[in-house]
């Protein structure tokens, strides 16, 4: 999955994407961290959604009416992330990646970077995204953002528009 943050281009493997979205109403409590763009309710879950350019250091560039999310996993819980658009779909074969000096980016997430058009994309590994301490905060938001939908009765997911969304591309 090749897409771009802030004019970079990025990389997930396919195998790491559960789901991809469009970019549903999003909640933004108050407490929430500069890279969490906000919440949704996917299959009665909250899910966090991290914004890359912040998470990156990138340009800022407020989101798109019609920005993408890639629905990953982040140590077992739901995890979005939102990209400015998505390039390409396509299977690279091992031989043309390149593996990336772990030393050289931050927590090792760049893994490799592939050919893409007549440059290079950057493939990331969404479970080195955010350092242990990060990882922990996020999750902690995440439990306290479902208690609030519980409270308020939220947690079913029926006539949930991410959660169409989410069955639209099954």
């Amino acid at each position: 999955m090749i897409f771009s943050v802030s004019g970079r281009t990025l990389a997930l493997p396919a195998n790491a994407v559960r789901r991809f979205l469009p970019l549903p109403r999003l909640d933004r409590p108050p407490a929430a961290p500069a890279v969490v763009a906000g919440l949704f309710r996917y299959q009665g879950r909250a899910v966090p959604v991290l914004r890359l350019d912040l998470l990156f250091g990138f340009e800022a560039a407020p989101p798109e009416l019609y920005a993408p999310l890639f629905l990953t996993d982040w140590d077992g819980c739901p995890l979005a992330l939102l990209a400015d658009r998505v390039l390409d779909i396509l299977s690279i074969p091992d031989a043309e990646r390149t593996p990336a000096d772990a030393g050289l980016t931050f927590n090792g997430c760049a893994v490799a970077t592939i050919p893409h058009g007549a440059g290079t994309a950057t493939v990331i590994d969404p479970s080195r995204l955010l350092t242990e301490a990060e990882g922990r905060l996020l999750t902690a938001f995440q439990a306290m953002a479902g208690e609030r939908l519980a409270r308020l009765g939220a947690t079913e997911s029926a006539g949930d528009p991410a959660d169409e969304a989410g069955e639209a591309v099954r």
